[in-house]
């Protein structure tokens, strides 16, 4: 069964060597099963975003598979709308994150405002950590609001992964991405809530083994349909993937 990670880490981890190239990456993915990535670079989110957003466009040429999410950070909105006009037109660059270097805290919809204005013309999806119920709904707030957006939770929650399953149920442009505590529950009770065409695989790898959170779909009890839908189809979908891979 294919598998699209569409949450995974460029550097940032602790132990040097790990995801800090396109090679060590391509390794893992391979090592794993895993056919195609998208990757987030910690560099934009902590340092700053046109830099790192700009060495992930490199990086995403360097080998078949690798996608990117371009990181805007609301902390420094001005560089991150540059980043916007200067990148995301790269085919390759499927998504956008929203974030501030304390991504447990919610975001402020203020601020988020005028990045989210510069994304209108390219539509495409738009990334919010949600690690918690506060933040959840923070981005429920967001996802109303710009409702032409399309919105993926990270983390649907985390351990409050109720409230994220929750705000989908109330805003249909919401999407549920499954990294985050490996609860055997939670994708079983998002698929009933929101229908399984709604849930795409995230790992958050480095931070977490992605093996352990394909085997949480895998073990989930859905049909081999559901779950080849949350593993790759519903990304392929929602990024356009054949046209990307046919240029």
């Amino acid at each position: 069964m294919s598998v699209f990670d569409i949450h995974a880490y460029l550097e940032g981890y602790p132990i040097p060597g790990i995801n800090q190239n396109a090679l060590q990456v391509l390794n893992s993915m391979h090592a794993r099963g895993i056919d195609r990535v998208v990757l987030l670079s910690a560099r934009a989110s902590n340092v700053d975003p046109l830099s790192g957003n700009r060495i992930l466009g490199a990086m995403m040429q360097q080998g078949p598979g690798l996608f990117g999410c371009l990181t805007a950070n609301l902390n420094r909105v001005d560089v991150s709308v540059q980043a916007i006009r200067d990148l995301l037109g790269q085919r390759r660059f499927v998504a956008v994150l929203l974030t501030t270097p304390t991504p447990r805290e919610p975001l402020n919809p203020l601020v988020a405002d005028e990045i989210l204005n510069a994304c209108r013309r390219y539509q495409k999806p738009i990334f919010i950590n949600t690690p918690n119920a506060a933040c959840a709904q923070i981005g429920l707030q967001i996802a109303k609001t710009y409702n032409t957006h399309k919105f993926i939770f990270l983390g649907m929650g985390g351990v409050e992964w109720r409230t994220g399953i929750a705000a989908a149920q109330q805003s249909t442009n919401i999407f549920l991405e499954t990294s985050g505590p490996l609860d055997r529950a939670k994708i079983p009770a998002a698929a009933e809530a929101i229908g399984a065409h709604r849930l795409l695989f995230g790992s958050g790898s480095p931070h977490m083994d992605p093996a352990a959170c394909i085997g949480l779909v895998q073990e989930s009890e859905l049909s081999p349909h559901a779950q080849s839908n949350i593993l790759f189809e519903n990304a392929a979908r929602l990024f356009n993937l054949d046209d990307i891979e046919e240029e």
